[in-house]
């Protein structure tokens, strides 16, 4: 294995980035940071609150964020599923280590149903917002990662060993 000490999550809402990180943290003895919920600490408010005073905004915030954590060693962080729209943030990036949860729409319309913390999915058609956004960003994902793992029917725990084993290997 090269010399890894970050691995960074990508991927829409909904592909498990907090959830595997955890877990994954847990297994490999790292540190996880991440990001909407390091952000929501520091402004002491939501993700929806944030977004009310523009997206832009928000992606600025999420990029200084990110900055913040560059020389953490043995940490994974869960980047926030837009910050890929975001130039700087995608440019930040596009010189790490990212592992892109690759989660189909069927899986993330089932994940995310009733999930009103979303600011870009409160909207009458979930579904239809949905596959505009993955449209948007699934292509930046692709170029982004070094490793693509599909999330689809697997446990947090099979996708966590999945990770590891690949990892191990390049």
């Amino acid at each position: 294995m090269e010399n890894i000490n970050q691995l960074y999550l990508i991927g829409m809402m909904g592909s498990g980035k907090s959830s595997i990180g955890k877990s994954l943290s847990l297994s490999m003895g790292w540190n996880l940071i991440d990001i909407d919920d390091e952000i929501c600490s520091r402004y002491n408010t939501s993700i929806n609150d944030l977004f009310l005073k523009g997206e832009e905004n928000f992606r600025e915030i999420e990029y200084i964020e990110l900055q913040k954590h560059i020389l953490k060693e043995n940490t994974i962080i869960a980047v926030g599923g837009g910050a890929v729209t975001f130039q700087d943030s995608y440019d930040f990036l596009s010189s790490k280590h990212c592992i892109y949860l690759k989660t189909s729409k069927k899986v993330l319309i089932e994940r995310l149903q009733g999930d009103n913390s979303r600011p870009l999915l409160n909207v009458h058609n979930k579904e239809d917002a949905l596959e505009k956004i993955m449209h948007e960003r699934s292509k930046k994902y692709e170029e982004l990662s070094n490793i693509e793992l599909i999330t689809d029917n697997k446990s947090i725990e099979d996708n966590c060993n999945k990770i590891i084993e690949m990892i191990n290997v390049q």
